[in-house]
């Protein structure tokens, strides 16, 4: 018998087995008895554990152990039997092999051979139970086990045959759970060196995790299962096959070959599918397992590599290689359906060497590879799938057997008929739009034939007793999401899923340039039919702005006080504050805001702007960030306000007067419509033709973002011009104003305070000058708050600061024209200590004599009032000293630089007239001020050491002495 040929042993020879391992040479002392027997009980337990094995320990010095199946010894007339010339018998059922020993250390210094030998029919399949051989992946420089699996011949040559791998190491992911021989032949080849080490316990008893070797089961399986149809011998490698049918369905599975085992290396197998007529092909993978390398970035070059370099599995919608479905598949995916279009399909596996480099050490992230299985598929080939005419061949999706895709061809509308499919199928409709850096689109469309089912009309997401359930995703979710609308459709024809007639047809609009169906009939049973039902679609400019839209096709966009929300947001085109996506060029959009009622103002704030003009930052302009009135240096990219009012000249008639243009990285400041307009328009332009920039190149910025509001002119203007703003004019022809009044106190938020100041007679100028001035912000951002002056009624502002500036040079109005200042905070402003400006009235000086009634400034050569002398506030103005202007060709820029010059000459304390003024003044100057505050500092300092002093001595004089105590003798 096998086992009395092999020594199977039985529980109690593992007894005994177990019995015989004792501790290194020396023996044991008697203390140690008792750890001994618990020892050979923990040992007898596991040999059972470990079930009857082969045990192969004195037969290893024959070399090679010959292990054939049933139908082998059946075939001969007289030979060997199991292995050797024993004449044994083998048994049929499943059994075990293992390494010498087994379950105690393989020895040292062996060679041992097992060649498993299967029938004409059969494959030889090889299960590890256990692994546990020293060394380390993949060179195994001490022991190892040889496996191949491609032997064609039981004689055949190891030197000349492929070897599946060298496996060694302590664990059982270091081999690969099974093995499946390629033809008939199996082989192990085990080898350990005179070197192996052993582990002891703290008993100095050999410990179970010693390298023990290895145990797996084997078995004979039929070859058919490996074979599917007829060999395509014109194909080399033993692993083509076709599966063809001339009239009936046909159905079958493929497993690759070594499945699920480790698969071989430079396999290239060919499976050919032919129906006929109308047939179509389905492949359904159970399971896919092959090699796949995560796509990695490599060198300095950044090179990506492919994902299915290595092995990969290649699919065509032909039984040539023309129309390649997909990529080439790789990686674990269950669940994998492909479907041709027509009656022919061919698949190919190919795979080759390479996987781990012989020169590193296996790491626990390449065990997996060890593991790659192959495929196991489910293929049928007949009639009941969708047939795809002609005309669906066009939008039909390569490899499924109904799902369509319908792409943007630009700006197209067309109907979609959806044909009748039948039960049990789930069929997609994919709409894409043009998305790229410089389009964007999304998908109108019209669904009829359908009947929207409202709340409690479905039942677990089914049409009860009707055919089709179709389901719409337009905000670009998966499909395991909730979809944004549902539909029934009734057998024959349209109803509301109650048996009412079918009412107006939906329409839908995409979030994205995504949108796609659902149409789901597995509640059918597959003999019936679900009827056909029509999409009408049109993809339109996705702009990515929030807003009424009047005309789909313009980037135009509406936001209307009455109509929409009191506030919003909108940005432009493809603005994204996370991913900082850049708008298109050549593109210009119009944003227009309508206050309906009398009081209402509109009020708009950037919270984000970066629009592309990158050579203002390098032309170092004085109006670098922003340009006002009729000076505009943003020749490229840039936003345009506009304010539309009614004409004072002509009554009735509505005036669209550019007020501000912006460009470059600094944010706008506020900004509110004047008193008499309700409507404000923004325009974005950005253009096609930009000069290169050396960094940044013809690339455009990520936008803007805009906040509005239309706030009542009640809750934003004060009613008290002494509290903020008001009309000023003085005999004295000049004055001061400070914001806030209390210089301990901030200025408030939300905040619109306007000054007017005239002047006295006709033909005097008055200008304006801020010796403080402290607002948020700074010259890279206005949001918060922001002054700006105006010269008379004039709409657009001449001027606009914000931040921390006490060098703002003065602004001038026009002779005869009163000057405006408005100052706007926004809600979220936090406040500042605001700032202090100073008006002054230029008199006329007589045109004959040049007699100047006043005091006439040294530099700049104004007339002044003789009261604004010596008041301690600048009233000469300021100069320019030096300017320059010049037009850059390259850059298509003005490059300007102007140095202006405070004139101080009505202040200066060293003249005989400030003098005599101080010195006569009620309150003590600056320079008392300063004398005062040394000599009080004088006096304490004095005092203090007067204190000091005086309590020194106190101690040193008015205090006893300590007495001495009494000496005891």
């Amino acid at each position: 018998s096998l086992s009395r040929a092999i020594g199977w042993q039985s529980s109690s020879s593992s007894s005994r087995a177990a019995a015989e391992l004792g501790p290194p040479q020396g023996g044991m002392t008697s203390g140690s008895s008792v750890a001994a027997a618990r020892l050979m009980a923990a040992l007898v337990t596991m040999a059972q554990l470990l079930q009857p094995s082969l045990g192969f320990v004195d037969r290893c010095d024959r070399g090679e152990i010959m292990i054939y199946s049933p139908a082998v010894r059946a075939g001969r007339d007289a030979g060997p039997g199991c292995y050797g010339d024993t004449g044994a018998d083998c048994p049929d059922e499943e059994t075990f092999v293992t390494s010498p020993g087994w379950p105690r250390p393989y020895p040292e210094d062996a060679r041992c051979r097992y060649k498993f030998v299967a029938g004409r029919n059969e494959k030889v399949r090889l299960n590890f139970l256990a692994f546990n051989v020293e060394g380390l992946g993949p060179s195994c420089e001490k022991d190892f086990l040889d496996v191949y699996t491609e032997l064609e011949q039981e004689n055949a040559s190891l030197l000349h045959s492929p070897l599946l791998g060298r496996f060694c190491g302590h664990i059982l992911a270091s081999v690969p759970r099974t093995v499946v021989s390629l033809h008939s032949v199996l082989v192990l080849d085990f080898y350990t060196d005179g070197n192996t080490q052993k582990v002891y316990n703290n008993d100095n008893h050999m410990a179970m995790e010693a390298a023990l070797g290895f145990k797996a089961q084997y078995s004979f399986v039929p070859k058919a299962d490996y074979e599917p149809g007829p060999r395509l011998l014109a194909y080399s490698g033993n692993c083509s096959f076709l599966m063809e049918t001339s009239s009936a369905d046909i159905d079958g599975v493929i497993n690759s070959p070594g499945y699920p085992g480790l698969y071989p290396d430079n396999l290239h197998c060919n499976y050919l599918f032919r129906g006929f007529g109308n047939q179509r092909v389905r492949l359904q993978f159970e399971e896919l397992d092959i090699y796949e390398i995560h796509a990695e970035t490599f060198g300095e070059a950044g090179h990506t590599i492919s994902s299915c370099p290595i092995d990969s599995v290649r699919i065509y919608d032909s039984d040539q290689r023309l129309r390649q479905i997909h990529s080439d598949f790789c990686g674990q995916k269950a669940g994998l359906t492909v479907v041709s279009t027509g009656s022919r399909m061919r698949l190919e596996f190919i795979t080759s060497a390479g996987r781990i480099p012989r020169s590193r050490t296996v790491t626990s992230a390449d065990l997996g590879e060890l593991q790659r299985k192959g495929f196991r598929l489910r293929y049928n080939i007949s009639s009941e799938y969708l047939r795809i005419d002609r005309g669906l061949r066009s939008n039909h999706l390569t490899g499924t057997e109904c799902d369509f895709l319908i792409e943007s061809a630009g700006k197209s509308h067309d109907r979609f008929q959806f044909p009748s499919v039948r039960g049990g199928r789930l069929c997609r409709v994919f709409f894409q739009g043009v998305h790229n850096l410089q389009r964007s689109e999304m998908t109108l469309l019209r669904i009829d034939g359908m009947a929207h089912i409202t709340a409690g009309r479905r039942q677990d997401g089914r049409c009860p007793g009707l055919a089709g359930h179709l389901k719409v995703y337009a905000r670009g979710q998966g499909a395991d999401a909730v979809p944004d609308a549902d539909f029934c459709q009734a057998v024959g024809e349209a109803s509301d899923g109650r048996g009412g007639s079918l009412g107006e047809p939906q329409e839908f609009r995409s979030s994205g340039p995504q949108l796609f169906l659902v149409f789901d009939t597995r509640h059918l049973e597959t003999w019936q039919l679900a009827p056909a039902f029509i999409i009408n679609y049109r993809f339109v400019p996705d702009f990515g702005i929030p807003g009424h839209q009047p005309n789909e096709d313009d980037c135009a966009f509406e936001y209307v006080s009455g109509a929409d929300k009191a506030h919003g947001r909108t940005n432009s085109p493809f603005f994204n504050p996370v991913t900082k996506a850049h708008y298109p060029h050549n593109t210009t959009c119009s944003y227009r805001f309508v206050a309906t009622e009398p009081n209402q103002r509109v009020r708009i704030r950037f919270t984000h702007f970066y629009v592309e003009d990158f050579f203002i930052e390098e032309l170092g302009n004085d109006k670098k960030h922003h340009t006002v009135g009729s000076y505009v240096p943003c020749a490229g990219d840039r936003v345009e306000i506009y304010e539309r009012y009614e004409s004072p000249k002509n009554s009735g008639r509505f005036r669209l007067e550019k007020i501000l243009t912006y460009c470059g990285t600094s944010i706008p400041g506020p900004y509110v419509t004047q008193f008499d307009t309700q409507e404000l328009l923004v325009l974005f332009h950005s253009t096609w033709d930009k000069w290169a920039h050396p960094e940044y190149d013809k690339r455009t910025a990520s936008g803007f973002q805009i906040e509005y509001d239309f706030p009542v002119r009640t809750s934003l203007f004060s009613n008290k011009f002494d509290v903020c703003g008001g009309n000023i004019s003085s005999d004295m022809h000049g004055g001061v104003i400070q914001v806030p009044k209390n210089e301990q106190a901030t200025y408030q938020p939300d905040l619109i305070c306007e000054w007017h100041i005239y002047p006295s007679q006709p033909g005097n100028q008055v200008f304006v000058q801020f010796p403080e001035f402290h607002l948020e912000g700074s010259t890279k951002s206005c949001s918060m708050a922001v002054l700006r002056m105006y010269n008379g009624d004039s709409h657009v502002p001449s001027s606009e600061v914000c931040g921390a500036d006490n060098g703002i040079p003065a602004f001038y109005g026009r002779g005869s024209e009163h000057v405006r200042i408005r100052l706007l905070t926004t809600a979220g402003s936090r406040g500042g200590k605001g700032f202090k400006f100073s008006w002054t009235e230029a008199l006329k000086i007589h045109p004959g004599t040049g007699h100047c009634p006043g005091f006439q400034c040294k530099r700049t050569r104004h007339c002044i009032d003789h009261r604004l002398e010596c008041n301690r506030l600048p009233n000469c103005g300021s100069r320019a000293v030096e300017y320059s202007a010049d037009f850059d060709k390259d850059r298509l820029r003005w490059k300007n630089h102007t140095k202006h010059e405070r004139d101080n000459s009505d202040e200066e304390i060293n003249s005989e007239k400030c003098h005599s003024i101080y010195a006569k003044a009620t309150g003590p100057t600056e320079a008392a001020y300063q004398l005062l505050h040394v000599g009080i500092g004088v006096i304490v300092t004095v005092l203090l050491l007067i204190a000091i002093v005086a309590f020194v001595l106190y101690l040193k004089y008015a205090l006893p002495l300590p007495q001495t105590p009494a000496l005891t003798l």
